[in-house]
């Protein structure tokens, strides 16, 4: 008398949430389709939460350090002696102090991920992400308690970005793992698309929330403590509600495993434990065909969105627009148009990616595009707020349409290869390898950025990023015409399934 879907909730010892959910019979008239959304919607807000965390430091960079290379342009609202930033980030190697700060966390970050991979696909989803995002509060907070209690020590402040990269590393490869779960390959461009939008709306909040104490003298500590507020209560959300594969209430995966072996919840709890134990290795993973060359792409894309993300703020605070200094907290709020570029470019690209189904070929002509894109920016864009405006929401289209793509439907098209031979459980491992690979590039990316500019100015910096971007299209560009050399006998029929 009892559904099957909650025996199986019983027997598996589902979120408490989620079991309660099921006794109400809300997903009873629809209950694949009403899963998909309840846990898109979840997933969509946990990324959401991580990236609140993530994108304090960048806005509040502008009050540590003000105006580093341009003491001597101070805007009206500036003009007071008592705007002196913050030790140690005020002194004349501040801009390197900060790109070290960029550096600690990012590095974290992928060495975290490659790690986060493998832990992700044998352990328990739910706990797991649980335990990343208390990590990222408790790692916000820190930050946050340096202004209240005075701490100048750099040591404390890149241990607490350390920190706070390993925690960071536990969301992305575990939620695409989560996702992949739940929706198969059909119009994966556009649902992934749509669904990875959530970095840019946690980038947008994690930048206008912070920039409210962006201004001098400002308790900059809240900057970080209250959207760790905020992730707290999404990580008690996570523990409660997440449901990781359908298979644990008795639903058919996406991924094409049957439940006929699935009527009792007993046979459900072993073959999701089986199904975690069986979990590719870094060897098998790697030997998947496009996974090196993506993940040596997705270095240098990553590396030039981190440097946006890391310095843009803080390069539209130090650089005259419109003839002034417009200060830390207008640059704060124009530097979200680059997020929001970045919604209108993912969504378009995963929709074409889905008509033409040739994402390598897109990725190629975007990396291509942001060459002059960039040179065009750092040129024109301090003409006025009109023209910064225009050319960061241009940026956001074709640099962030790249960096998702690769991220989310890429790495979930590797992740669920033909080449696996059953084996379906390699997603977070993919998305681990790819993402961690990335984050190297991110890491150095930033720290490298802070040095160029603080030796050589910002000229040198855009063309370090146009040569990084030009890379990554040389990267790719043998991938776009695998197709063809597969059916002229030059690469072996595996390859073909490339995304």
């Amino acid at each position: 008398l009892v559904p099957k879907h909650i025996l199986a909730c019983m027997a598996r010892r589902v979120a408490a949430g989620i079991w309660l959910l099921e006794r109400t019979g809300i997903f009873g008239y629809c209950p694949i389709n009403g899963h998909k959304v309840f846990i898109w919607t979840l997933t969509f807000l946990c990324y959401t939460g991580y990236y609140l965390t993530r994108k304090p430091f960048s806005v509040v960079k502008s009050v540590l350090c003000p105006y580093c290379r341009n003491r001597s342009l101070l805007n009206d609202n500036y003009s007071n002696n008592t705007v002196t930033g913050w030790a140690p980030f005020d002194g004349t190697n501040g801009e390197t102090l900060l790109g070290a700060m960029d550096y600690s966390l990012l590095f974290a970050y992928a060495v975290g991920t490659y790690v986060s991979g493998f832990i992700a696909d044998k352990v328990n989803t739910r706990y797991f992400l649980t335990f990343g995002m208390l990590g990222c509060a408790l790692s916000s907070i820190l930050m946050g308690v340096a202004y209240f209690a005075n701490i100048h020590h750099v040591s404390y402040f890149i241990v607490v970005q350390i920190m706070g990269g390993l925690m960071q590393s536990t969301g992305w490869p575990t939620l695409i793992a989560v996702m992949t779960a739940w929706f198969g390959k059909q119009r994966r461009g556009l649902i992934m698309g749509v669904w990875s939008t959530n970095v840019f709306v946690g980038s947008i909040l994690g930048t206008l929330i912070p920039a409210i104490w962006a201004t001098p003298n400002a308790p900059w500590g809240w900057s970080f403590i209250t959207p760790a507020l905020v992730l707290l209560v999404i990580s008690l959300m996570t523990s409660l509600l997440l449901l990781p594969d359908p298979r644990a209430i008795g639903l058919e995966s996406p991924l094409g495993v049957s439940t006929s072996t699935l009527s009792s919840p007993s046979t459900a709890g072993v073959s999701l434990r089986k199904a975690r134990s069986g979990g590719v290795g870094y060897l098998r993973a790697l030997l998947i065909p496009g996974v090196v060359e993506f993940s040596l792409a997705f270095f240098f894309v990553k590396m030039v969105n981190y440097v946006f993300k890391a310095w843009l703020p803080f390069y539209i605070a130090n650089n005259e627009i419109g003839g002034r200094l417009i200060g830390g907290q207008l640059a704060g709020w124009l530097s979200s148009l680059f997020d929001v570029g970045g919604v209108v470019g993912v969504v378009g690209i995963g929709w074409i990616t889905d008509l033409i189904g040739r994402r390598t070929l897109v990725i190629t002509v975007l990396e291509y595009t942001t060459i002059p894109l960039l040179y065009v920016f750092h040129r024109y864009g301090g003409v006025s707020e009109a023209s910064l405006s225009v050319l960061l929401l241009a940026c956001g289209c074709t640099l962030q349409a790249c960096y998702i793509t690769i991220s989310t439907a890429v790495t979930s098209d590797l992740g669920t290869h033909p080449s696996l031979k059953g084996s379906k459980n390699a997603r977070a491992m993919v998305t681990g390898i790819i993402n961690g690979t990335g984050s190297l590039g991110a890491a150095v990316g930033p720290l490298i950025a802070g040095w160029i500019s603080d030796n050589y100015g910002w000229d040198v910096t855009f063309y370090f990023l146009m040569g990084a971007s030009l890379l990554a299209a040389l990267v790719c560009f043998p991938l776009t015409f695998t197709s063809q050399w597969q059916q002229a006998g030059f690469l072996s029929s595996a390859c073909q399934d490339l995304p």
